[in-house]
């Protein structure tokens, strides 16, 4: 799966943000995920409203989706404070949760120039490409990330993400060219249908961390097709949680929108001992969809869908099949110019696309963590892998 800057919050799961930041006196982030944590519980409200505001309660605007007022004040904290590192990658991530790419790419270039040790700004980049199918621009920004830091484990997982991507669509072009030879054996032949059908299952289970907000834009709801477990309060109630102590804090992570990023870091709190129970909830209809509506007759749904993969589209959310209307819906955008951008795209590429209120509810991971004395919990080490992720302390119920 492609994972971003967890600080979206693709579009193209495409969030690899800020990778392998190294360690630094400032806590420098490393990037997880595009896929952007709606937090909804307000935050006090600052009496001196002129003070300029610390990088975690910037972050928490973020969380709770006032992305232009992140903006305002991450570019406050940067006129006191430009050669912030943190900073500046918050900038760009801020960026593309708003819809605004050109100025998160220019964003992500400076940093990257400014600090060529930096693999960060090259993930965030190649995010930003894999969203706009500039696969090459995607490949080469990432290759750069490995060059500079050879370890980084989540840019190499990126680089075979791309490559995935791009024989899916590659593949989709060498079946519609053999389609029309008058050779009628060469599909058989070449194997390319087998190939194909390879590739989509591949793509069906790692698509929910390729779509870089469509979701970075808001997009990328629901799409990993990964059973995962999850529990209501009663069954977690029922469940052996380990003995803490009545001074030890238990955590709360969420809502997470992503199933990618649920398993991820449901992944790195198991790889530090600590147990971890997860649960959904249903949350309302919220932002912009974009929906093509299909003139003709309902068998021609395939067709569409088949057509619209062949040109490198991702993030088909839905299917409507109705008395009223029929088409697909290939995202949700959280603002109306994000929605429009996407709209753009899709008319160039011959698709009559509207956008409107969305109908569609998604539904909320969260995750609760029990530390125990063995296996107490690095507040800081979670802080440098999940940068937009806030940890919350809960009683130990």
């Amino acid at each position: 799966m492609i994972r971003s800057l967890g600080v979206f919050a693709i579009f193209f799961v495409l969030a690899f943000l800020a990778a392998g930041l190294p360690e630094t006196s400032t806590a420098l982030s490393r990037c997880e995920s595009l896929e952007f944590l709606c937090v909804v519980e307000p935050i006090e409200e600052r009496s001196d409203a002129r003070a300029i505001w610390t990088l975690a309660e910037i972050k928490a605007l973020a969380d709770r989706r006032d992305f232009n007022a992140a903006v305002k004040e991450i570019e406050r904290f940067l006129e006191q404070n430009p050669n912030d590192i943190e900073g500046r990658l918050l900038l760009g991530v801020f960026l593309i949760w708003r819809g605004d790419l050109e100025r998160a790419t220019d964003v992500f270039r400076k940093l990257a120039d400014d600090h060529p040790g930096l693999a960060a700004p090259h993930n965030n980049l190649a995010a930003i490409h894999a969203a706009n199918k500039e696969y090459q621009k995607a490949e080469d920004a990432l290759e750069k990330a490995i060059s500079v830091n050879p370890s980084d484990g989540i840019a190499w997982e990126n680089l075979g993400d791309i490559r995935i991507e791009r024989a899916g669509f590659l593949y989709g072009r060498a079946g519609r060219l053999y389609a029309s030879d008058k050779r009628s054996d060469i599909e058989a032949k070449t194997g390319i249908e087998t190939k194909s059908v390879a590739i989509r299952k591949i793509l069906d289970e790692i698509d929910g961390s390729f779509r870089m907000r469509e979701a970075m834009e808001m997009t990328l709801q629901d799409r990993a097709d990964i059973e995962i477990s999850t529990a209501t309060k009663a069954s977690v109630d029922a469940r052996a949680v380990p003995a803490v102590e009545s001074s030890a804090a238990c955590y709360s992570v969420g809502p997470l929108r992503d199933k990618t990023n649920l398993m991820s870091i449901s992944a790195w709190f198991d790889r530090n001992d600590i147990f971890i129970s997860t649960y959904t909830r249903d949350a309302k209809p919220h932002g912009h969809e974009v929906f093509v509506p299909l003139s003709g007759k309902r068998q021609d749904f395939d067709a569409l869908v088949e057509r619209m993969k062949g040109d490198g589209i991702r993030g088909i959310t839905s299917v409507l099949r109705n008395d009223l209307e029929h088409g697909v819906v290939i995202g949700v955008f959280d603002t109306e110019n994000a929605a429009k951008r996407r709209i753009d795209g899709l008319w160039k590429k011959g698709y009559q696309a509207h956008h409107r209120p969305s109908r569609q509810g998604h539904k909320q991971y969260w995750i609760k963590a029990y530390p125990t004395t063995d296996s107490s919990l690095d507040e800081s080490a979670f802080a440098r892998r999940f940068p937009a992720r806030v940890l919350r302390a809960i009683p130990c119920e």
